[in-house]
């Protein structure tokens, strides 16, 4: 059996800690802080959906329901919280590519919008099994990776 020495163990320890203490929080109430708490909720409505169809979590059709109505209702939420280039010190995982192309952007950020409002039409009239809801969520999901590959570090 391995194990470290007491002084290995402090030093990992000295090292995390001086790497937390390096990181800067975010504002909050800034543009970086809303956009962040925004897709905070998208992420915890879309997970239970995708746990739901892997069968990580059983399927529960009204509640799959209930988060698409989420997703969609938080569908306009962090776009407007992009700094202008410049126009913020705080870290974020955005590429300047955000801003060099807005319309490539845009047409990411309104594909995506798209897929979560199919997927909402899909789940009005209720949700019978995860077979009806697992194609419109795998657009969902394709669409928040193309924006990801595309405009984010």
């Amino acid at each position: 059996m391995l194990t470290a020495s007491p002084l290995k163990y402090l030093t990992l320890v000295a090292f995390g800690l001086t790497l937390a203490a390096c990181s800067s929080p975010v504002d909050p109430d800034s543009p970086e802080g809303k956009r962040q708490a925004a897709f905070k909720q998208i992420l915890n409505h879309s997970e239970p959906m995708v746990g739901m169809l892997t069968g990580r979590l059983s399927f529960d059709g009204e509640r799959f329901a209930e988060h698409a109505a989420q997703l969609q209702a938080l569908s306009d939420a962090p776009w407007e919280y992009f700094p202008s280039p410049g126009n913020s010190n705080q870290p974020n995982a955005a590429r300047p590519k955000i801003w060099s192309d807005p319309e490539g952007f845009s047409a990411a950020v309104d594909a995506y919008k798209a897929t979560v409002e199919h997927l909402l039409a899909v789940t009005v009239e209720g949700v019978d099994s995860a077979d009806q809801v697992r194609g419109p969520m795998t657009e969902v999901q394709r669409a928040c990776k193309s924006c990801h590959d595309a405009y984010r570090r």
